[in-house]
Order: C-alpha cells, then structure tokens, then sequence
C-alpha cells in the first residue's frame, strides 16, 4: 500500500470512530468543562469577545460559551457532531454560534478575527509533527495579543497504558493513537510561536473512579 493510501485509509478510520462516538447524543456528558470555566473568567477579565473552538465535538463547551453571549465558530471533523450542535443551536436560538466541518490539520482559512482560540482534549491524537504544523496554523490566524487555551492528555490519565502501546508516550485503542507528551516537549514546540502564560498540570476523578489527567496551557501570540 502505498504511503497516500495509508493516509487516506487511517483518516477513514479516525473519522469513522468519532462518527460512531456522535452518533449517540451527549456522549461525554452536558454542561461546560472545567476548561470551559476557566476560559469564562479569562474572557471577561480580559474583555474578550470572540472565540474559536477547535475540535468542539458536541458542542458541550461551544453551547456554554454562546450562551453566555460570547461570539463563538467551532468546528469538529465529525458531520454527526456538528449536525448536533446545530440542532442545540436551532432548538435554543443561539445566533452568535456558527459550527461547521473542518480537520483541524488543514489550514485554518477562517474570515474572521478571533480573541481566543480554544481546544478542550482535541489535540491529544495528534503527534509532535502535526501538533507543530496545528501550532503554525493557529499562529497564522491569531491576532496580536490574542489567546491559545487548550488542554491535552498527560501520563498518569487513565487512558495512559490503556491499549496497545506504540511507545512510552503513545497508546492505540479501536484503531485510534494517543500521545501523553512531556512538558518539555510541548514547551519546545509551543516556544517556536507562542509566549507561554500558563503551564499546569490538572486532574479529576470520574465517576467510575478512574483519573483524568492533563495539561492546562494557556499561551499568547509572540
């Protein structure tokens, strides 16, 4: 098979699995993530305005943001996800929040100027190379002074050694990888475009006992 054809065949794969994950509503559950709390308080005092949600799923943290009278555009690889979304969008007349298709992997040829671009766990399936091609294109489109908050999977999460292990920091399950970086792997990629305001390691327990565990970062354009 030849390397093109690999490529198209692992994205069939990933964009099947996260279809079959929206096809079933609320999958991770309503209401606003812990993230989405903290990038409120970081909105209002900064007095932000508009925001960009990379990888918005069901919509748990972009819904939140529209209702609390932000500007917000999400976008989600998954056509199930954003069908969704629309239809919370629809159902609850939220005209300050436009979703759409999009792989956060491609250029991010969005016409409009956004205050912070946000991404909740989206960012842990992708490896250090496209993590840093991500990086280059969320660069590209921020605005002076504008913000980068995301989070992403750290070792110790329970899906840590969870699935075949590929490397010490990367585990497959149901044809799908994640990557548990190192803080100075992410800070070596991150520095090459971004000033970086915050850095923390952050946890809680699920319901089933088991642990989440990931990074909170919070960065700024040079």
């Amino acid at each position: 098979m030849s390397e093109d054809n690999t490529i198209i065949e692992n994205e069939l794969k990933k964009l099947g699995y996260w279809n079959d994950i929206y096809s079933k509503k609320n999958y991770f559950g309503t209401g606003p993530t812990k993230l989405a709390i903290f990038a409120k308080e970081l909105l209002e005092k900064n007095s932000l305005q508009k925001i960009l949600e990379l990888g918005c799923g069901q919509g748990r943290d972009c819904l939140f943001f529209a209702k609390q009278g932000f500007d917000v555009f999400g976008f989600d690889i998954s056509q199930d996800a954003i069908s969704f979304v629309e239809e919370c969008r629809i159902a609850e007349n939220l005209g300050n929040l436009k979703v759409v298709v999009h792989d956060v992997i491609k250029p991010l040829d969005f016409n409009s100027e956004f205050d912070l671009i946000y991404s909740n766990l989206a960012l842990q399936f992708f490896d250090l190379n496209q993590l840093g091609a991500i990086f280059d294109n969320i660069n590209k489109i921020m605005q002076k002074n504008s913000l980068f908050l995301f989070s992403t999977k750290k070792s110790g999460d329970k899906y840590h050694n969870f699935g075949t292990k590929i490397n010490d920091d990367t585990f497959e399950y149901n044809k799908i990888k994640r990557y548990f970086f190192d803080q100075d792997s992410l800070r070596d990629l991150l520095e090459k475009n971004f000033k970086i305001l915050i850095f923390d390691s952050a946890q809680h327990e699920n319901p089933d006992k088991s642990v989440s565990k990931w990074w909170k970062i919070l960065v700024q354009k040079k």
